[in-house]
């Protein structure tokens, strides 16, 4: 099957790729910096999984990151 699939024919300009503006790399970039600190604070007992949870919640809502919906 991976065989087939390098003869398939590749036209760049046939490829539909969306441009990601400043402000989205900036939300995202944003988004994982807070990510990383909710980390550390839950690392630390800071706070419980529970309030890790929620603030990561609110977190997505405001930040609107593209890549966090891959994440669980």
């Amino acid at each position: 099957m991976i065989e087939a699939a390098n003869h398939l024919p590749y036209n760049p300009q046939e490829t539909n790729y969306t441009k990601i503006s400043q402000e989205e790399i900036q939300r995202e970039v944003d988004y994982w910096r807070a990510y990383k600190i909710l980390q550390r604070m839950l690392k630390a007992g800071l706070i419980s999984e529970e309030e890790f949870n929620k603030i990561d919640k609110l977190n997505r809502k405001t930040f609107t990151p593209m890549y966090a919906q891959l994440m669980a």
